[in-house]
């Protein structure tokens, strides 16, 4: 008996004394910024004078603040037209990467490039892509006759382009959660369909795809996690927001407060509305998955 308590607290131990050096960073890069930007957002201070006691008037101001109201849209917009098409993409080539087909194996390469470019790098790539004199894209509609479009500095299609370039950095992840899920599904299901003569898009959304929806929850969750920061670094690179704020989330109108108007206050009252805002969605994402997991 005693021996047996004693294994169990050696093993606790152990535990700590590995998750310790992680839970350390997690502390001193997340949870303490998170904190002192809660506390940052009740002040006034301009990063040069002394800060001062505001209340919630940083928080009633952006109640009143036209821009945040159009953030929030354009955040909005970046789920919309990002999470599901990068679900669905990150699905079907899942399933390819998982099949047994002639030049797959190029495939399999392919697909993990984006996670080992940095986002700088991906950046100076789309926009030369998206470039409306020299760009790929421009060449190819213009030997097609059609007009010409700027993507990255044209208001309607300056959105669209960077949730491409998003969907395209977000596959690798999502392939490989698939790719896990995929792995884990029996043959032998696969097997008692092709004998009752089920054909290949019977057996991938009556089988394949029911038999990954514990996958495609945890894909979402993470995808509308990613689509709520709005390509901050993407936008910041290529766009700074424009043109005329149609590419300013909520998450780089905080950034711009704070490193261009010097107001750490009300940057730090964007940024919990942000963090309010992501909470809200996985507390309904959670709510969600209670409801089809039962």
């Amino acid at each position: 008996m005693k021996q047996g308590r004693r294994t169990k607290v050696v093993d606790a131990l152990s535990a700590w004394v590995l998750l310790a050096p992680a839970l350390i960073l997690f502390t001193i890069f997340i949870v303490i910024p998170t904190l002192a930007g809660i506390g940052i957002s009740f002040y006034n201070w301009r990063f040069l004078d002394t800060p001062t006691p505001a209340g919630f008037d940083n928080f009633a101001r952006l109640l009143k603040d036209p821009d945040v109201w159009q953030s929030l849209g354009v955040t909005a917009k970046f789920v919309v037209l990002g999470v599901v098409p990068t679900i669905l993409l990150g699905f079907l080539l899942a399933v390819l990467v998982n099949a047994n087909m002639p030049r797959v194996g190029l495939l399999r390469v392919l697909y993990f490039v984006p996670a080992v470019v940095s986002v700088a790098v991906s950046a100076v790539l789309w926009a030369f892509i998206f470039d409306g004199r020299r760009g790929p894209i421009a060449a190819l509609m213009r030997a097609l006759g059609l007009p010409n479009i700027d993507f990255l500095n044209d208001r309607t299609w300056a959105l669209p382009a960077l949730v491409v370039i998003m969907i395209w950095l977000a596959l690798p992840v999502v392939i490989v959660l698939y790719l896990a899920a995929l792995q884990r599904i029996s043959p032998d299901i696969y097997a008692a369909a092709a004998l009752d003569g089920a054909g290949t898009w019977r057996i991938l959304w009556s089988i394949t795809w029911p038999n990954v929806r514990g996958a495609t929850f945890v894909v979402a969750i993470l995808q509308v996690t990613n689509f709520v920061s709005g390509a901050l670094d993407l936008a910041l690179i290529l766009t700074n927001g424009d043109p005329l704020g149609s590419t300013r989330a909520l998450g780089l109108y905080a950034y711009l407060q704070a490193f261009r108007n010097t107001d750490a206050g009300y940057a730090s009252a964007l940024s919990v509305l942000q963090l309010v805002v992501v909470a809200a969605i996985l507390a309904l994402a959670r709510l969600v998955t209670r409801r089809f997991t039962r």
